[in-house]
Order: C-alpha cells, then structure tokens, then sequence
C-alpha cells in the first residue's frame, strides 16, 4: 500500500506533528508513504527521523509521481483538510495520479474560514484573489468548493467525533485521537530543581507551559492564561509560564500590557525545537490548557492535550472536546467560563493542596496510556485505508 499524505502547511504546523507520527506508524506496519506539503518540505526533520519521503508544492505532482515510483495501484492520497491550498495539490496530482482521496478534518473549518474573512476589507469580501495563492484565504476553506471537494471524497477522517458532523452521508469515515512521543510517558511525576534551572527559573517556583502558536481563534482564551499567571504572580505566587510557538505581534503588545508578565514569562521560542518539548515537560508543575464550551472548541481537539496528559502532571482544561471525556477533580481540572479568575483559581487549588495535584497528575497519565497511541491510531487507518482501497477498486 502506498499512501501520499497532502497537507497545507510543513511540519512546523500541529498539522505537522500528527502526519509526521501517523507516517511513521504506517510505515513500522509495512506502508509506503509519501509527505506533499504547502510548506517546507526539510522541516521534517523538527520531530525525529522520518521513516519516509518529504516533498513540497516545489516540486512538480508529475516529478513527485516519477521520483517515488507510485502509481494509481494500491495507492491512497490522504489530504489534510479541504482548505484551498491542499485541495488545489491534490487537484494537480489526481490529474497525473489516479487514486482515491481521503480527507481529514482536525477543526471547525468554516467557523476557522468566518474568522479569517473578517479581517478581509469589506470591498474584497466577495472577491476571488482573496482565495488565489498569496491571498488572505488561500489557507481557509472555501464555502462552496470545500463542501464539493468533501462530496467527491472516497473517505472522511477526523480527529473527534464531533466533526462527523461534516461528513457527507455516503462517505465512509473513521476517527482516530491523536498521540504522543512515547518517551512523554517516561518522565518523572514531579518536576525536579535541576530541570527548573535548566531553563533560567529558580528551583522554588512554580511552572506553567504553553506550547502552541495563536491565531485569531484562540488568542482571546490565551491572553486569559496570561492574565492569570500575571495576577498569581503579583499577588506573590512565584509562578513562572514558558511560552513556545508563535503570536501576533498585537496579542505580544496585549500580552505586555499585564502587570508583572515581564516576572511571568520564559520565551524558548527560538531556543528549542518541538523534539525538545518532552525534556522542558520535566521542569514543570502544572498545565493548563485555556478556553471553554465555544462552538470553536466543540469540534477539535488541542494537539497538546494528549502531551499534557501522558506528562504526569494536574491538567487544567475546558469543558469540551477531550474534556467530555474526562472527570474533574479526579484525571484533571475543568474550565467551566475559561476566565482568568477562573484560571487562577483552579491553580491555586493545585497549589495548596500538592497531595491533590500529584492524583490528579496520576490519573491523568493513567488515562493516556489506555487511550493514547501513534501505533494505535496507525493501525486503525490501515485498516480504513484497506477498506477505502476495496471500495475504490469496486467502483472501478
């Protein structure tokens, strides 16, 4: 079986993260795949060694198909989204290769493409260079041609159940959760003095880490985290957070603006790659993933969470999506509202009570290893992939 995976970004993006693992496992079961991103294609190499072949938008679908050596027999292209930049790829390479199309949805698509289009001016609203290449909505969905490209689809994949919603009737689909590094299940209950240090904090204060890049749909719920830990701290809680991934510079000038956030924030940004995330896991103690019960949240699932679970540590997340899933005050904390009050104040339930915190933590891990795995879900998609391939083969 050959599988060519088509993404709108690299694998700088979570997108990324999850092809980049998923591949592996496929390729550990015997499978042949093949990466063709918007992107870069040597980011790759951000996650590990890759157990298969990386290319980008600059090389030719006709080049892709003759320096692989794929052809339309047993082959499946398995394409990231129907945002407009990934359905014109998998356009150019379905008019050199014949073979099935599957796509995965991993968001809330067209409340991601409503956000984005209202910073478009008004008089370009209704306009189509704004979804050409280099235009402000070349990376969203398309209203009408993503709905017609989702229909066209040989299968459906996505990464909660919730956005089955999406999923034309007749095409077959297929849930999987995403995962973790497996060495993330390994790291030590507690973080220790040392790792704190490791990273400039001071062996006695507390550790947050927010690993995630903003964009408008999220950057509301961040700015409440920060708030938070802006507040904890000028109150006297000697809390640190480390920030990774990229902001606007706007939500950075808000950000600013927090009292005490300069006491607050350690930026490893551009000091780490995400292959070093697991090692800055060792000097934290909590972890908090912002947000609430938003029609945006229903329909993902936040690419950190199964990270912070397999961790050991007290997660606090949102009443939603993986958090339906879960107990509160028993595998984790819920967010209720999301505020920064809120925040704080379920920190501060950690903070006082550790004995609280280590169960928490426990719990949690507990529940990742029964419920988290890239070989798990590897295996699940062959076994899609097989049966999408019959069908074809059927059809034809």
């Amino acid at each position: 079986m050959n599988v060519i995976f088509v993404n709108y970004h690299d694998f700088t993006s979570p997108s990324g993260m999850h092809i980049f693992h998923l591949a592996n496992g496929l390729a550990r079961l015997g499978v042949r795949c093949v990466t063709y991103n918007g992107g870069k294609a040597e980011t790759v190499t951000r996650y590990g060694k890759p157990l298969f072949r990386a290319y980008d938008k600059r090389l030719s679908p006709r080049r892709l198909v003759a320096e692989t050596g794929v052809d339309g027999k047993d082959t499946l292209i398995h394409c990231w989204t129907p945002r407009e930049i990934s359905r014109l790829l998998v356009r150019d390479l379905t008019a050199v290769l014949d073979a099935p199309v599957v796509i995965h949805m991993e968001d809330h698509e067209e409340a991601i493409t409503r956000a984005n289009l209202a910073a478009v001016p008004e008089e370009k609203k209704d306009t189509d260079e704004i979804w050409q290449p280099g235009g402000p909505l070349f990376g969203s969905s398309h209203p009408e041609r993503s709905r017609a490209f989702l229909d066209s689809a040989a299968g459906y994949t996505c990464i909660i159940e919730r956005l089955l919603e999406f999923k034309p009737d007749h095409v077959p689909g297929h849930v999987f959760w995403p995962s973790c590094e497996p060495e993330v299940f390994d790291i030590p209950p507690q973080a220790a003095p040392g790792e704190k240090e490791r990273w400039g904090i001071g062996p006695n204060e507390k550790v947050l880490f927010y690993p995630g890049n903003v964009h408008p749909n999220n950057f509301k719920e961040v700015v409440q985290l920060y708030l938070a830990a802006g507040r904890l701290r000028a109150a006297g809680l000697p809390l640190r957070l480390i920030k990774f991934g990229s902001y606007p510079k706007r939500v950075m000038e808000l950000i600013a603006t927090i009292p005490a956030i300069d006491e607050v924030i350690v930026d490893l940004t551009e000091a780490i790659t995400p292959a070093a995330i697991p090692d800055v896991l060792r000097a934290v103690d909590y972890l908090v993933q912002p947000g609430a019960d938003t029609p945006f949240n229903q329909y993902r699932f936040p690419c950190k969470l199964p990270l912070f679970m397999a961790s050991g540590r007290p997660v606090i997340l949102p009443d939603t999506n993986l958090g339906k899933h879960l107990a509160d005050g028993e595998n984790c904390l819920l967010l209720r509202e999301g505020s920064a009050d809120e925040i704080a104040e379920r920190l501060l339930e950690l903070v006082r009570d550790p004995v609280k915190a280590e169960a928490i933590g426990a719990a949690g891990r507990a529940f990742a290893k029964e419920r988290f795995s890239w070989a798990h879900s590897a295996k699940g998609l062959k076994a899609f992939y097989e049966t999408v391939l019959r069908s074809a083969a059927k059809g034809a």
